[in-house]
């Protein structure tokens, strides 16, 4: 692992055709990341997203290694290499009632997870997914066959519910290609360990999980509701969000 004496080694390193450096003061430069008064860094501001109901503790260091090294250390140009055994096993039930369902089994099982809404995601197609992350190719296949028969003989669900298992983040592959090839130069290692120390991660843990959870299941019931998708009132106590409009079409 580095050490503080060999800065200059660590940041003259080249990722993407430019030095760790260079990317960093540009992002720096940029606002798109802040260097402290401690000499530590940190992401401006963490949006505020009620996309995901998340089981804790999930430690999975996602900020770190995508929002900050991907994005800014790696300018894009590398997967880091923290995340090379990353796999997770996305399922994307069709309604927000299938996804209710698959957060369900998700709950029964011991690895990290989360549900919500992908509506907002505009490089895949799914309108909802349920997440499990696994460390290794070998334990994402022995959980997608416990999971898939869940699924199949669940009464909400069924085998028409899609599940794969996938490597790592999907902007991962838009921008360094299919993740089969995924390379890995071994500095990537010193660069990453080095950093670790000195990244700031905002958190945004509720005080109260469980009244934040309960918000970002009416998020989730609003989105439903904006696409069209009815089952939003299995949180609702079937009871509409808002009442229609008032129609003056000609009988």
């Amino acid at each position: 692992m580095a050490t503080l004496d060999e800065d200059d080694s660590i940041l003259s390193m080249r990722v993407g055709g430019a030095t760790i450096r260079e990317n960093l003061e540009a992002a720096i430069t940029a606002g798109h990341v802040v260097r402290r008064a401690d000499g530590k860094f940190e992401l401006p501001k963490i949006p505020a997203r009620r996309y995901f109901i998340k089981k804790r503790p999930m430690g999975l260091n996602c900020q770190f290694r995508n929002e900050f090294v991907f994005a800014h250390l790696y300018r894009k140009q590398a997967v880091p290499i923290s995340c090379r055994d990353c796999y997770k096993l996305k399922i994307s039930p069709s309604t927000l009632r299938q996804l209710l369902a698959t957060k369900q089994i998700s709950e029964q099982l011991p690895d990290p997870s989360k549900s919500g809404t992908e509506v907002h995601v505009k490089d895949n197609q799914s309108l909802y997914a349920t997440y499990f992350y696994l460390s290794g190719l070998e334990k994402a296949r022995a959980l997608y066959k416990v999971v898939r028969e869940l699924l199949d003989t669940h009464p909400l669900l069924g085998k028409a519910v899609k599940m794969v298992i996938k490597r790592g983040c999907t902007n991962y592959e838009r921008n360094c290609g299919p993740s089969d090839r995924y390379t890995f130069d071994p500095k990537l290692a010193d660069i990453e360990n080095y950093f670790f120390g000195r990244f700031a991660k905002k958190t945004t843990t509720p005080v109260n999980k469980e009244l934040d959870d309960a918000a970002r299941l009416i998020a989730m019931a609003r989105t439903a509701y904006a696409i069209g998708d009815d089952t939003y009132k299995d949180v609702t106590d079937g009871k509409e969000l808002y009442p229609p409009v008032v129609n003056y079409n000609p009988t």
